[in-house]
């Protein structure tokens, strides 16, 4: 609590937001700490813009006659697009400039485009808007990787970098359970007027309003956040070998190929079971249970709240548990073992009578599926060099929203509306992809775990 009680901490002088400052001794990690929770605060708003939209299928559908592939596309596709086109120029910005203004840019810059989002009056639109949303994962999640790396020695890495996954699924869970109880107060109208706007629909309110939060978090951020030195403990013969710049960058992935694939591609399939699930539960529960959109966004917004961010955290407190026993593998083993555990909990879904029974396996899910998210993504700054650390984040988001955000639900719903043909079969395709995508994840995952413990072995002590 010593952040709370040193305020010269969190608000420092112009001078100081606008210098690099030496990164924080392990010794006194209070300011790291305070950094940690910002982030997570700037990541919980990402998330809420982000998510919304999933207890707002049916309204969708309706107003702007979609199909379940279409919403799909709203719900992942979209922000895949926008990294196929934007992720790494990004993540050359992050590694090259102010960190700490590029993340402020970028939460400026999703919060109207979640605005525009509520403007929005046919798929294409939408699309554009939902899109540009994305903007806000592609800048926070690098730059604020490359953040903490320099204010936490590797060794104890996995922790921060799992709390601030976390604030992924504390978004959701807020988005959820706010966002149900907007749709709850909204829906008794047929129509809100709000300021500026005007005359919109329950959905466009929804949208609009969730975005308000991410102008004071920006000016927040903007104000108490300094940018950090550049820490350049990486292993001896990376840091005399590789250089700043993308093509330094391609080439190290190219001779590490045999821990950056199975990691990159065994943690985006592990995602896609997670988006998968994240993205098609509520219309799960409301076609094949009945339930209202407001009761499954409170009980979904819980499950995130309390299964997803705990499960990251103890991933990154066990990972870190693991590796002081002598574990250099532990980020990887972590990530074969829960995918491997939670593919039954799927399996069932399509076979059980109430959503109440539901609930369990989802939340079981949930908590394993969860648990190598921030462990895992904390290899990469682990072990790249500082040059070009967050364009290797960048990649990894690139190579985990095109396989995971855009592949997960576009998976589950492709095989409602072709294979089974039917809206009510949602559940039955819930319970064939989830655990096919963690079966491959546990694969690919497991491959990679020799490679890890040789690369972690060559880490220099910090400078």
């Amino acid at each position: 609590m010593a952040v709370w009680l040193r305020p010269e901490r969190c608000v420092p002088s112009l001078k100081a937001m606008t210098e690099p400052q030496p990164p924080a001794e392990s010794s006194d990690q209070s300011y790291g700490w305070y950094v940690v929770f910002v982030l997570c605060v700037a990541g919980i708003v990402a998330y809420i813009d982000r998510q919304i939209i999933n207890l707002l299928v049916d309204p969708i559908k309706a107003d702007l006659a979609l199909s379940d592939t279409q919403i799909s596309l709203l719900q992942g596709f979209s922000f895949a697009v926008l990294y196929a086109v934007a992720a790494i120029p990004l993540g050359r910005m992050a590694d090259s400039t102010h960190r700490v203004r590029l993340i402020v840019v970028g939460m400026l810059a999703w919060t109207l485009a979640a605005v525009l989002c509520g403007l929005a009056d046919s798929f294409v639109t939408l699309f554009l808007a939902r899109m540009l949303v994305g903007i806000g994962e592609a800048v926070l999640t690098p730059a604020g990787f490359s953040l903490l790396a320099d204010l936490f020695p590797p060794a104890r890495l996995a922790r921060p970098i799992s709390v601030f996954t976390a604030s992924s699924f504390f978004g959701s869970g807020v988005a959820l359970i706010s966002g149900g109880y907007l749709i709850e107060v909204l829906s008794t109208q047929a129509s809100v007027v709000l300021p500026l706007f005007g005359e919109l629909a329950v959905w466009q309110a929804a949208f609009v309003i969730g975005a308000l939060p991410g102008l004071p978090v920006a000016a927040w951020f903007l104000l108490s956040v300094r940018e950090p030195t550049r820490r350049a403990a990486v292993a001896r013969e990376d840091a005399q070998r590789y250089r700043q710049g993308f093509a330094h960058a391609a080439r190290y992935l190219r001779d590490n190929a045999s821990l950056f694939l199975p990691l990159f591609f065994g943690l985006a399939l592990l995602a896609a079971a997670q988006f998968a699930l994240g993205a098609w539960v509520p219309a799960f529960f409301i076609r094949a249970f009945g339930w209202s959109a407001s009761e499954i966004g409170y009980v979904q917004g819980l499950l995130f709240l309390g299964c997803g961010a705990a499960g990251v955290i103890s991933g990154g407190l066990i990972t870190d548990a693991l590796q002081a026993r002598g574990r250099a593998d532990a980020n990887l083993r972590l990530a074969t073992l829960c995918a491997l555990a939670a593919a039954p909990c799927a399996v069932v879904l399509p076979f059980l009578a109430s959503g109440s029974a539901a609930v369990i396996p989802v939340a079981l899910s949930m908590f394993l599926g969860t648990m190598p998210f921030g462990a895992g993504a904390a290899i990469v700054p682990m072990v790249a060099p500082p040059a070009f650390r967050a364009q290797l984040v960048a990649l990894y988001l690139l190579v985990a929203n095109l396989t995971g955000l855009a592949g997960g639900p576009f998976l589950v719903a492709l095989l409602t509306d072709r294979l089974f043909a039917d809206p009510a079969a949602v559940g039955r395709s819930l319970g064939l992809a989830v655990p096919g995508l963690l079966l491959v994840s546990a694969l690919l995952t497991g491959l990679g775990w020799a490679p890890l413990r040789r690369k972690l072995t060559g880490l220099a002590a910090p400078a």
